[in-house]
């Protein structure tokens, strides 16, 4: 008879066990899920002009790219992100690393898009996660024992926690790769084939954060495969593919405590799994609202020009414009003629009788609401009158 040498990780490490018992999630992670499910599937299918999926994407890939740079201590703002992502972001030479820490964000998540889109073969291998890696770390001043995209040799930690010992990393990432890929989280229920994609998603993140296989860049790392695992599913639309690295920096001191706990419990990855879920339903719902309001606005520019057509003269045109341009907030009479260039210029030249005949004739169409104060608001709530009626609480 012969008995397997323990390894070093088995005694510094226990918690790294490739095991997940998921009988102990409670029922409100799985009514999460099915919700989740539910609004993905509605993400999905929602038709909306090219225009609007454009800035819906890269909307929530700055906010990806923001979150997952922002949670390693980059400080560039949500905007500067945004801008970076344009090409707009100009940064003095002292701050140009924390532009490429994100760029490299930015270009990762395209090639993973990429990849999906043009169904390059995605299973998650160890020199697909060292690729990912080199990714994040590309063009980026970092110590003398780190080699972007390869496994430290040395000890690696985060605040108060340690990586597992380098010598045994390149075993523990081959084993999470076949476990990943195993069967485990093949689910032979389709109804349960969205849940466990989530699972496969999540705990690849937490299991690479407890490895922490690299000398750098390991948090990036973690979600970069989260993210990619998600959206090769299938069932997670590409801008919800986001949503979980925002969650983590919206809530960072939560994150990292989640994070001890899992390792300190001695491998409990249920409450991790059930703060991940719910901060993804949270901003699913988000998402969901977002797009809403985008098809709302769409609905009411579509019945403005409805109740215009055939209508050809200049105070019709000048109409229309001004209704259409003004904005979503009750405005004053006295800014009513400045709402819009297209608007100013219709309105140069005109007295006041002309932009009161058009507020009377703009009411009597039931598109203008005026309110206290001389102040005046475009009816959009007419549309959702439209919707069904719900009862409220």
């Amino acid at each position: 008879m012969s008995t397997r040498e323990s390894r070093t990780y088995e005694r510094s490490h226990p918690w790294i066990n490739f095991q997940a018992n998921l009988r102990r999630l409670g029922a409100d992670v799985w009514r999460l899920l099915g919700e989740a499910e539910s609004k993905c599937q509605q993400l999905a299918g929602v038709p909306l002009r090219p225009e609007v999926a454009r800035e819906l994407y890269k909307v929530y890939l700055a906010k990806g790219a923001f979150a997952t740079t922002s949670i390693e201590g980059n400080t560039l703002t949500e905007e500067e992100v945004r801008a970076q992502l344009e090409g707009k972001l100009k940064l003095p030479k002292s701050r140009e690393y924390l532009g490429i820490e994100v760029n490299n964000v930015l270009e990762a998540c395209d090639e993973i898009d990429d990849d999906v889109v043009r169904g390059r073969p995605l299973e998650l291998t160890p020199d697909r996660i060292k690729h990912f890696n080199k990714l994040v770390l590309q063009g980026l001043d970092v110590d003398e024992y780190t080699v972007p995209g390869e496994y430290r040799r040395h000890s690696v930690g985060v605040m108060l926690y340690r990586g597992a010992p380098a010598e045994d990393i390149e075993y523990l990432v081959d084993r999470l790769c076949d476990w990943l890929n195993g069967p485990d989280f093949r689910a032979s229920d389709p109804n349960m084939v969205f849940a466990f994609a989530v699972f496969k998603a999540v705990l690849a993140h937490l299991y690479v954060a407890w490895i922490h296989p690299f000398g750098d860049g390991n948090g990036r790392t973690a979600r970069l495969i989260e993210f990619q695992l998600l959206i090769q599913s299938g069932l997670v639309p590409l801008p919800a593919g986001q949503l979980l690295s925002n969650h983590y920096n919206q809530t960072r001191g939560r994150y990292y405590r989640e994070l001890d706990v899992a390792s300190r419990s001695g491998g409990n990855v249920v409450p991790f799994i059930a703060y991940a879920v719910e901060g993804f339903v949270d901003a699913l719902r988000e998402q969901v609202d977002y797009v809403r309001r985008q098809q709302l606005e769409v609905t009411w520019e579509n019945h403005v020009h409805r109740q215009f057509r055939h209508k050809d003269t200049a105070a019709s045109s000048r109409r229309k414009h001004l209704i259409l341009d003004m904005p979503a907030e009750p405005i004053s009479r006295n800014d009513l003629r400045s709402v819009s260039p297209r608007v100013a210029a219709a309105y140069a030249g005109k007295t006041e009788k002309t932009v009161t005949r058009d507020i009377n004739a703009l009411q009597e169409m039931g598109l203008l609401r005026e309110l206290t104060g001389r102040r005046y608001i475009a009816n959009r709530a007419i549309i959702r009158a439209f919707l069904r009626p719900q009862a409220q609480r």
